[in-house]
């Protein structure tokens, strides 16, 4: 149990950390892109489709990471739950 808590952790760790460089990569590349704004880059006349594909790729792969993070800190969440549940059992 201690193993899946660990390993659940360090995977937490791993894919918020990477979640992190990917939004500090989007803010340093497309520093003109609104963040807060969900646009869509495509329909944009003062983007070049290279670079929106390039922005879409970035962003997609930094929601997966974030996704992913938030489902593995809830998975830590429970496993450390029960830990403690069954301790004081």
């Amino acid at each position: 149990m201690i193993g899946a808590i660990v390993t659940t952790g360090v995977f937490a760790l791993l894919c918020s950390g990477l979640a992190t460089i990917g939004n500090l990569a989007i803010a340093r590349d497309f520093p003109d892109v609104n963040l807060e704004n969900d646009t869509d880059v495509y329909s944009d006349p003062f983007f070049d489709p290279a670079v929106a594909l390039r922005y879409e790729q970035y962003r997609l792969t930094t929601n997966l990471f974030f996704h992913q993070a938030r489902v593995l800190w809830a998975v830590l969440i429970l496993l450390v739950g029960y830990k403690f549940l069954i301790g004081l059992l």
